[in-house]
């Protein structure tokens, strides 16, 4: 097996993704992930691999074997591959909800960390309080 689907492979299983998937988010045919791992397409040509670099969130580098490390998550956000995979399989139709309930995640930890700094936001007493 080849370089390119060693590391395709290891994308696959860092992101829990299935070939089929990788290969629907690269907006490719649903075998072109299976050809490259079954030997098929031995040699994929350098527009598959920058498509499939931007579906498995690593360097076309390191899928052709010049990097060792696969790269910073998109626009260097530093956030979790696992997460990123899992968020490229919602739904188009349930993503407005997703949205929603991530921002209010994000919302309530900046005010829950803000609490915690001096000057921020103060609880505000109740009566019993003293």
């Amino acid at each position: 097996m080849g370089i390119v689907a060693n590391r395709i492979r290891a994308r696959l299983a860092v992101l829990e993704l299935t070939p089929r998937a990788a290969s629907l988010l690269a907006n490719r045919q649903p075998f072109a992930v299976r050809d490259i791992l079954s030997g098929k397409n031995a040699n994929p040509k350098a527009d598959l691999i920058l498509d499939l670099a931007r579906a498995l969130v690593c360097s076309s580098d390191y899928l052709l074997g010049l990097s060792e490390q696969p790269g910073p998550a998109r626009r260097g956000l530093g956030i979790d591959p696992r997460l990123l995979g899992a968020l490229q399989r919602i739904p188009a139709s349930a993503q407005p909800t997703v949205r929603r309930m991530l921002e209010g995640v994000a919302e309530r930890s900046r005010h829950d960390f803000e609490a915690d700094v001096p000057g921020g936001p103060r609880r505000k007493r109740k009566k019993n309080d003293s």
